[in-house]
């Protein structure tokens, strides 16, 4: 029984911790800054959203 208490114990604060850190999160802006294209080309992350973005404007 004190196991199956522990058990839920923690996964509550898990989910909470969880909860908790996407909720701050989204109060914090985003940082911006400005994406140098000649860098930006050496990345090799196809999935990279900014990279995607200079793609589009050119």
């Amino acid at each position: 029984m004190t196991e199956a208490i522990i058990a839920i114990i923690t996964v509550a604060l898990i989910v909470f911790i969880y909860i908790g850190s996407y909720v701050l999160n989204r109060r914090v802006p985003a940082p911006y800054q400005k994406v140098d294209e000649a860098t930006c080309g050496a990345c090799s992350n196809y999935a990279c959203g900014v990279k995607q973005k200079l793609s589009e404007e050119r």
